[in-house]
């Protein structure tokens, strides 16, 4: 299965495979889950406290050797959340076309908590290095709004 061509089909603007040794874990990061500034810190068994220690859920990560970046581009006037929801739905379907395709152990990431998934946030995976790593825009001086989220896998 050609997993970057998949996503495209299915409408992500951008993907790509890294090696999850590329991913950046900054500790630091959870404290901007614990200033609850999305709303389920502590309420969300997919957000901290609850979903683990940075290092916890870093070591969990590295477990898999390889990383699906996906990403999708938002323009103009749009509703936040139905554009990020619209985005997590695209990672659950393409999960499970990777799943039918024999991949049955996946970890995902996704643009915020989403059906028991953790967010990167709560991974504390630095956005912009990752990104770069995968030859994408994470942030730029534009109207756009792009949302992340990852598939990490180990090859057959």
């Amino acid at each position: 299965m050609n997993m970057i061509e998949t996503a495209k089909e299915l409408g992500f603007s951008g993907a790509a495979v890294i090696d999850t040794a590329q991913l950046v874990f900054i500790p630091e990061y959870r404290v901007f889950c614990e200033e609850n500034l999305c709303g389920n810190y502590d309420l969300n068994p997919a957000c901290p406290p609850e979903s683990g220690t940075v290092e916890e859920m870093k070591a969990h990560a590295l477990t898999y050797e390889k990383t699906l970046v996906l990403q999708t581009t938002q323009g103009g006037q749009m509703d936040y959340k139905k554009a990020k929801l619209a985005h997590n739905h695209l990672t659950e379907e393409l999960a499970d076309k990777i799943k039918a395709a024999g991949y049955d152990d996946l970890l995902l990431m996704t643009a915020g908590p989403y059906k028991g998934n953790s967010c990167l946030s709560a991974y504390c995976v630095n956005a912009q290095m990752m990104a770069d790593a995968a030859g994408m825009i994470c942030w730029n001086d534009d109207d756009k709004v792009r949302y992340f989220s990852l598939i990490l896998f180990n090859p057959s």
